[in-house]
């Protein structure tokens, strides 16, 4: 279940920090580098790989969206509430579940060994293909913001926090 941001905030499971652009490019460049070197062949065999692999590219790119938001997430459902509660105008519903469900795929193949279907992990690979996208045009309009776009942002995660 994906708790409210606050929640994570107050438990530990994500600190405030410095916006960091270095590290937000760092880990955005990873996750498409990463997104690359997956869209290989998907069979049986490797859907797990890339289903598991695919959505690290997931979370790390919103994770480069915290970091250049001035956040450090400690939890992977920190990354969705994060997402959730903050960029609820540019991610649907159906995203963050989707986000959400391919977050428990991967941590039942990883740490419950349970096989994954290849339709999931294709569905994995173009749901990012997508996500990754946004996340870049949310990162290039908070590196360069109009004047209106940094008052509305700054106002509304301000209020969102308090």
């Amino acid at each position: 279940m994906i708790n409210k941001f606050d929640y994570y905030l107050k438990n530990g499971k994500v600190r405030r920090k410095t916006p960091d652009p270095i590290e937000a490019k760092s880990l955005f460049i990873k996750s498409k580098e990463r997104l690359e070197y997956i869209k290989k062949e998907i069979n049986e065999t490797t859907a797990k790989f890339v289903l598991e692999d695919t959505y690290d590219t997931i979370r790390e790119s919103t994770q480069s969206l915290m970091s250049l938001s001035g956040f450090k997430p400690y939890s992977h459902e920190a990354t969705i509430s994060f997402l959730k509660e903050l960029y609820k105008d540019n991610f649907s519903e159906e995203e963050i579940i989707k986000f959400d469900r391919f977050r428990e795929l991967r941590n039942n193949s990883v740490y419950k060994a349970i096989e994954i279907s290849v339709s999931d992990a294709e569905s994995c690979l173009c749901f990012a293909t997508m996500f990754i996208n946004k996340i870049k045009n949310l990162i290039d309009k908070l590196e360069n913001p109009t004047k209106e776009e940094t008052k509305r942002w700054f106002f509304l995660k301000i209020n969102k926090l308090q």
